[in-house]
């Protein structure tokens, strides 16, 4: 198409969508979050990227906390007896000391990971431009576009089509205090081992946050539990989204301790350390040293995992990598030329690609395309003087890192 039916496409797509649905609830969790980054920023090692892509996974995981229920706990019963709701295929307590008692995780299918992820991804930005003091509009596109960027500022007009691709890197287990599970075993008493339980006493119970610290004297990590609050019942859906406010209002150390953890863990999962918090992340394999006790997959062939690669973070699933690709390239040429309007293209993430930059991406990020009817184009000299070049990327935008070729996108994105 011509430039001008390009901007006039544009701006249909643009004026046709949706503002993303947000609750009261969630938009207060995601403001005191950012309140809390620009107050712990300086006062960690951790840097203000992976504070605020932390934050964001707090968002993530009061939304898996919706649908927790009476089943699917784990008992363990050292050093305290305690019941668990983890989020990978282990006993969470266990796993700090490297052992592997495994227990089906309770992650939500990633269809529907993917739904919410994204949702919650473009009201986390939004909000983030505003306290930037930005007036960029977030809108929900259509297929192909995920995500819609509008900026009325600049001259042209803005406007950014991307495809999402968002994960958490880890999800926080729950955690309840449980009494010592005994077994009546021909009329001896046995203390229990671990094994699956349900909690019958959900509804009206305080549940906590299980955040592992690390003790510096010692060189491990140990667990340490935060209050979150109280589902009343089974309509009480935002039950954690109330009580992670809560929590980060009335205790100044939760965050801190959580987000030195969440960074201790980004780092562990990018060099897959498979030590201690490594087998809290997403994606991260199989357990190592296997055990004998650990089974064999519940379908095809082998061992399960302690978490496979299909919950890889924010844009490192490989596949994601491939689809998001294909999307920038179509969405690129779908929309390219075009006249008085600032038209980007890009892939939006809360976490870069951290191990498969390299392999996928790296190559691709600083190349520019054009239209040419001829065939016999070898050299740029080949072209006429006047043809335009865009960037097969012009941003590959994460919290936690972005490589951008757009100044517009250089300074939305700086985080």
């Amino acid at each position: 198409m011509s430039a001008a039916n390009n901007r006039e496409t544009i701006l249909q797509i643009v004026e046709t969508a949706q503002p993303f649905q947000v609750t009261l609830a969630e938009r207060a969790l995601i403001r005191e979050l950012l309140t809390i980054v620009d107050s712990v920023g300086g006062t960690t090692a951790v840097s203000k990227r992976a504070l605020l892509a932390a934050a964001f996974d707090l968002i993530v995981a009061a939304e898996y906390y919706r649908s927790v229920g009476h089943i699917g706990w784990v008992y363990c019963p050292e050093p305290a007896p305690a019941l668990y709701y983890p989020y990978t295929n282990i006993c969470p307590r266990c796993g700090l000391d490297n052992q592997f008692h495994f227990h089906a995780a309770n992650k939500p299918g990633s269809g529907i990971i993917g739904r919410r992820t994204s949702r919650l991804l473009a009201h986390f930005l939004s909000e983030l431009f505003t306290s930037k003091g930005l007036n960029v509009a977030v809108l929900k596109g259509s297929e192909p576009i995920d995500i819609i960027f509008v900026d009325q500022a600049t001259t042209p007009v803005t406007v950014m089509f991307a495809e999402i691709k968002a994960a958490p890197l880890l999800t926080l287990p729950l955690h309840v205090a449980s009494q010592s599970l005994i077994i009546d075993t021909d009329n001896e008493t046995q203390a229990a081992s671990h094994r699956v339980t349900d909690f019958s006493y959900l509804f009206g119970t305080q549940m906590n946050l299980f955040v592992p610290t690390y003790n510096a004297q010692s060189g491990s990590w140990h667990d340490k539990t935060f209050p979150i609050g109280i589902r009343q019942d089974v309509h009480d859906t935002e039950w954690a989204y109330r009580g992670l406010t809560k929590l980060l209002i009335e205790d100044p150390t939760f965050f801190t301790a959580y987000a030195e953890f969440w960074a201790a863990s980004l780092q562990a999962y990018g060099q897959r350390s498979q030590e201690s918090v490594y087998w809290l992340t997403n994606a991260c394999g199989h357990p190592s040293p296997r055990p004998d006790s650990w089974p064999a997959r519940r379908t095809g062939s082998g061992y399960e995992t302690v978490s496979d690669g299909k919950t890889s973070v924010g844009m490192d699933r490989t596949d994601d990598i491939k689809k998001a690709i294909y999307q920038v390239i179509k969405l690129g040429s779908d929309g390219k030329p075009v006249e008085d309007l600032k038209f980007l293209v890009g892939v939006v993430s809360n976490i870069h690609a951290v191990r498969h930059f390299e392999d996928y991406l790296a190559s691709l990020k600083d190349i520019i395309w054009t239209r040419s009817t001829s065939a016999q184009v070898r050299i740029a000299s080949d072209l006429a003087p006047d043809t335009v070049l865009y960037n097969l990327f012009d941003g590959i935008i994460a919290i936690t890192q972005t490589f951008s070729r757009d100044e517009w996108i250089n300074k939305v994105f700086d985080f």
